[in-house]
């Protein structure tokens, strides 16, 4: 395992009150779950990453043979496993690191899940390279991810404010196109897209190659 992920603390802080608070939008939030679910079948083995403190996991869990899901925060994690003992869910793996840490065989998963995550890894491009890795050929990724590059110009000033003090973690500037541009980039083609709000894109791609 590699070492702590500079933003690891900052979610260990954040993880107590995280997880108490409910989901912005409901209606969005079940569509989300709706349409990942036209995709997963009782025979797949599903990996999701940036899983936080794992309800969208325990969510599919009833969908899927096997989900693998993993956060860098601790604190994440030890909530996530407590919600699925306390459930008695037993085919979720949790696990501690980002996605690079863990090595998984290629062409192991049916799907991956990189919900509000692709926005904050450091190296978006090397994160969907081994979500390509490790997919099955056809495979799916599914990932939800926020669009904060058209933010006015104080609140990236403040951003950046925030993130120096550790009141904030990293976080990618992306645009629409140049997400989709690394996507397609990557290996994989468009199969859904959707756009709950102006800051934020639901994207179905599949493995093409």
């Amino acid at each position: 395992m590699s070492k702590e992920h500079p933003s690891a603390r900052f979610w260990d802080k954040l993880a107590p009150k995280y997880s108490k608070k409910p989901v912005p939008d409901e209606s969005i939030y079940q569509r989300k779950l709706q349409l990942t679910q036209k995709y997963l079948k009782p025979d797949n083995v599903v990996l999701e990453f940036g899983c936080g403190t794992g309800s969208t996991a325990l969510v599919h869990s009833k969908h899927v043979a096997r989900l693998d899901a993993s956060d860098i925060s601790t604190a994440m994690i030890t909530i996530a496993r407590e919600r699925a003992e306390q459930a008695s869910v037993s085919n979720i793996s949790f696990s501690i690191g980002q996605l690079e840490d863990f090595d998984y065989a290629a062409q192991t998963y049916d799907a991956v899940l990189g919900l509000n995550i692709m926005h904050l890894v450091e190296a978006p491009e090397l994160t969907l390279n081994e979500v390509h890795r490790v997919l099955k050929p056809g495979g799916v990724f599914v990932s939800s991810t926020a669009l904060l590059k058209h933010e006015p110009v104080f609140v990236r000033w403040i951003l950046k404010v925030m993130q120096l003090f550790g009141r904030a973690p990293h976080i990618n500037l992306m645009t629409k196109d140049e997400y989709l541009k690394q996507v397609t980039h990557a290996g994989f083609e468009i199969v859904e897209q959707w756009i709950p709000d102006k800051s934020s894109l639901f994207l179905i791609a599949r493995k093409t190659v």
